[in-house]
């Protein structure tokens, strides 16, 4: 079986499909991906993959660009000749499952990642704009075999206004996440790699409650509410806490805000802002409380690792971000675009349920998120319809 992925960037398909990825190699099929090209083209080689460099574009909304982006996948497509199309996100959502039925894919998947930043706001041109992306969706996934969605929101969203038949969703809770990868770090793990975080802040974090916010510098991803709640906080609690941000700045974003603005912001909010770091995990270790106030998520990856670490997890009462939690037990939903509730949420955080939140968010992930039954689940599907081919002829 030939599998074709398509996604806008290389990262988010190594990052996030990495784990099915192994498998369907292990199994001895062959794996091919569709994206735009940086560093981890020779990771997705080492894996196994045939990668196939193609840009996406992916804040353009022109009619004609996007109509030559088709061509270019019909045409790759064509030349591949998968079994299996999988699609991630908008753009290879909709021009990769359209470009895969006129080649004559009999398996076409998609995954819906998250609804993104059209569905987080209400002016004219955003509501223009989230209409025009629902009825391609519409036309789109009449030519899929199965959409995977990764929150029951957003399936129910599709469902209730007829985007897709319910017969053909079906809900994942995520990407998932390769438990193998993330061990629960012990107390001395943690100790140290705290260490290493206070020295390179030049603090000492004894007695402190470390707080991360893994995320892009937008302000979808609640980066205002995070900074106005360390400053809250840091007012009531001057030596209790600290408040780390690591993530880029996303300068292609409508919502963007520059590097020499967050710098500016940290320092008048006690947040340390730390850029992007490729040892996340190492931050992760160091932390107490993981916080994503984010409007809408599909299922965060952050949030994700920071279960399978054991962290206490702060997130907004919002899609994606609620499913990672059980509110009070090891973790609390705050209001979305709330500062002060979020101020709240962290600062009933005391170490006791610091120390529980270790096998409560760590139990949580095993049993919702692990990768595993994600993967057999998604290789069962394409195995059908792998099947179902051969039956028919």
């Amino acid at each position: 079986m030939k599998v074709l992925m398509i996604v806008n960037t290389d990262g988010a398909l190594f990052v996030f499909r990495k784990p099915i990825i192994q498998k369907l190699i292990a199994l001895g099929h062959e794996v091919v991906s569709i994206s735009s090209e940086s560093r981890y083209f020779g990771w997705l080689r080492d894996m196994g993959v045939k990668p196939v460099a193609l840009d996406f574009a992916r804040h353009s909304v022109s009619p004609v660009q996007n109509f030559h982006l088709l061509i270019q996948l019909y045409r790759l497509i064509k030349q591949q000749r998968p079994d299996i199309v999988h699609s991630f996100t908008h753009k290879p959502a909709i021009y990769g499952t359209v470009a895969a039925w006129v080649a004559g894919v009999n398996g076409i998947f998609i995954t819906i990642t998250g609804l993104g930043t059209l569905f987080m706001r209400d002016d004219a041109k955003t509501k223009l704009l989230r209409w025009l992306l629902l009825v391609q969706y519409k036309f789109a996934i009449r030519f899929a075999t199965t959409v995977f969605f990764q929150n029951p929101d957003d399936m129910d969203y599709f469902i209730s206004r007829k985007i897709i038949d319910p017969r053909k969703a079906v809900l994942t809770h995520g990407s998932g996440i390769d438990l193998r990868e993330f061990a629960c770090p012990s107390l001395d793990e943690v100790a140290h790699a705290k260490l290493n975080l206070g020295n390179e802040l030049g603090l000492d974090l004894f007695g402190r409650k470390v707080v991360l916010f893994p995320a892009r510098g937008v302000r979808e991803k609640g980066f205002f509410e995070f900074y106005e709640a360390a400053k809250i906080v840091n007012r009531l609690e001057p030596v209790g806490y600290a408040f780390i941000h690591l993530g880029l700045v996303d300068s292609a974003s409508s919502s963007r805000i520059s590097k020499d603005g967050i710098e500016k912001f940290a320092a008048d909010c006690g947040v340390y802002y730390l850029g992007y770091k490729d040892n996340i995990q190492d931050y992760m270790n160091a932390s107490d409380i993981v916080v994503l106030p984010s409007y809408s998520e599909g299922t965060p990856r952050s949030l994700l690792e920071a279960l399978a670490l054991g962290k206490v997890i702060v997130a907004t009462d919002a899609p994606g971000c609620r499913e990672t939690l059980i509110d009070g037990w090891n973790g609390f939903l705050c209001k979305v675009g709330d500062a002060k509730s979020l101020a709240a949420k962290l600062l009933v955080v005391d170490d006791e349920f610091i120390n529980k939140a270790i096998t409560r968010s760590r139990k949580y992930c095993e049993l919702k998120f692990d990768s595993r039954w994600l993967v057999d689940l998604t290789i069962d599907c394409y195995m059908k319809s792998v099947k179902g081919k051969v039956d028919a002829v």
